[in-house]
């Protein structure tokens, strides 16, 4: 089983190394010999060993623990044997609280103890490599089915629907100091059923964005009272934030999606009154295949409560083993 697998020794003494370095190759290991901590470091950094055999005095009295810490820092799948010349209830505590396999005295009725020891260190690290691609394995089969059982929920949902949530009638903020360009966005909505506002100022659009709900808040950059940057910052502070647009002069300026204080979307150069109509329907169209998910999901819970609450439990618990 050992044929071909790689072995780290970090002990402090020639002889002992000589030692161990025999027995391992004898059993089919390829060993590499650490003679320092620094050696040992850069050696569980340059390349992977499913076991790894540390003095626990290797440095100095205990060291080999700090060692077994790095290890299990740096290459956590590595399974720790150690091997002691001195006999240390404290240090043995240390060992079994620190996951290492075995804790094995250098004597030499004790090889066939050790070999038994770095064999079932091996067959650890195999076992648990098995377990974590079936863990993967598994999560992603529950994500595919997850995936697919949205499809037919939205299938069986949206044809009882008839497709109705889809249309909406968003509530919009829209915050410019220019009369002119509010007039020519106004004729261009005339024909949306959207709940439209407009301020002239920033500070009286921030006092509206504070009262009321939006789903959509866009502003001008430069205004005089009050920056629309500033403006969508504390609007998108509320519990409920809503999509941010800003944008600036038209024919040079540009446009951008805001989230956060993030710019999450850019377009250059903006257009005028048409462009951010047209960047809006998009906006508008996100929010109603939003709304759309959210009521697919919830008739999916209200018929499958218990089912998705035990698929919802058991997806985080294989989560969590996987890594």
């Amino acid at each position: 089983m050992a044929q071909g697998e790689e072995l780290l020794i970090a002990e402090g003494t020639e002889k002992d190394r000589s030692g161990l370095r025999n027995v391992f190759e004898a059993d089919g290991f390829i060993c590499t010999v650490a003679t320092g901590q620094e050696q040992a470091r850069d050696l569980l950094r340059r390349k992977f060993f499913p076991v790894a055999l540390i003095d626990l005095d290797f440095g100095g009295t205990n060291e080999g623990l700090s060692l077994a810490s790095y290890v299990s820092e740096h290459s956590s799948p590595t399974k720790v044997v150690m091997t002691t010349g001195r006999r240390s209830y404290e240090a043995a505590i240390s060992v079994l609280r620190g996951g290492i396999v075995d804790l094995v005295m250098k004597r030499p009725d004790q090889v066939a103890q050790l070999r038994s020891a770095v064999s079932l260190a091996l067959a650890r690290y195999h076992t648990g490599s098995k377990d974590s691609a079936i863990l993967r394995e598994a999560r992603s089969v529950l994500d595919d089915a997850m995936r697919i059982m949205l499809t037919l929920g939205r299938k069986l949902y949206g044809a009882e629907g008839s497709g109705s949530s889809l249309k909406m009638k968003p509530a919009i903020l829209i915050v410019d100091e220019d009369q002119s360009f509010l007039q020519q966005v106004a004729n261009l909505l005339a024909d949306r059923n959207w709940d439209v506002s407009v301020e002239m100022r920033g500070g009286s659009g921030l006092d509206r964005a504070s009262t009321f709900t939006f789903q959509i808040v866009c502003a001008r950059d430069e205004m005089a009272d009050l920056p629309g940057q500033m403006l969508l910052r504390s609007a998108q502070a509320q519990k409920q934030p809503p999509l941010g647009l800003l944008y600036s002069q038209a024919g040079e300026g540009r446009i951008d999606r805001v989230d956060m204080g993030q710019i999450k979307a850019s377009q250059r150069p903006f257009a005028g009154p048409k462009h951010l109509v047209s960047v809006l329907e998009g906006m508008v169209q996100e929010l109603a295949l939003l709304r759309e998910e959210r009521r697919y999901l919830q008739a999916f819970r209200s018929e499958h409560g218990q089912f998705f609450k035990r698929f919802a439990d058991l997806k985080a618990r294989i989560d969590s083993m996987a890594g």
